[in-house]
């Protein structure tokens, strides 16, 4: 029994040391639509770990120019997050649809365009004005 024994927990501590990068690559789909966390405002590319945060934005809201250019329409407060959560979701000239990728309805997904890509660059800057 213990002939039995040595050999496969030899095996399975080996087994830590096998090569994973081609199960670790990143979701070859993530450049074609983002994902939009209406919970914790984060503006996600894909199912990846590449987000930002749409709070980010209380802090530097003098950035918000490209957004409300490019949406026409004004990120209002008191809740800026929520403001620009419902801009994302619902533009207000109906250029494109998100949905619910989920039963809760807290995440939703919405197509990579010149608007999307337009809030992932503004929330990168201010994210760079704060934190760099």
């Amino acid at each position: 029994m213990k002939q039995l024994l040595l050999p496969a927990a030899a095996a399975l501590l080996l087994g830590g040391c096998v090569n994973l990068s081609g199960a670790l690559k990143e979701d070859p789909t993530a450049d074609q639509f983002y994902v939009l966390d209406t919970r914790y405002f984060q503006f996600c590319k894909g199912k990846t770990h590449r987000c930002q945060e749409l709070t980010s934005i209380v802090s530097v809201r003098y950035k918000l120019g490209p957004i409300e250019e490019t949406y026409g329409e004004q990120i209002k407060g008191p809740n800026y997050p929520a403001s620009l959560a419902k801009l994302i979701l619902t533009p207000p000239d109906g250029s494109y649809s998100s949905e619910a990728v989920d039963a809760e309805r807290r995440y939703y997904r919405v197509p990579v365009n010149s608007k999307t890509n337009t809030v992932w660059n503004t929330l990168e800057a201010a994210y760079r004005s704060i934190y760099q």
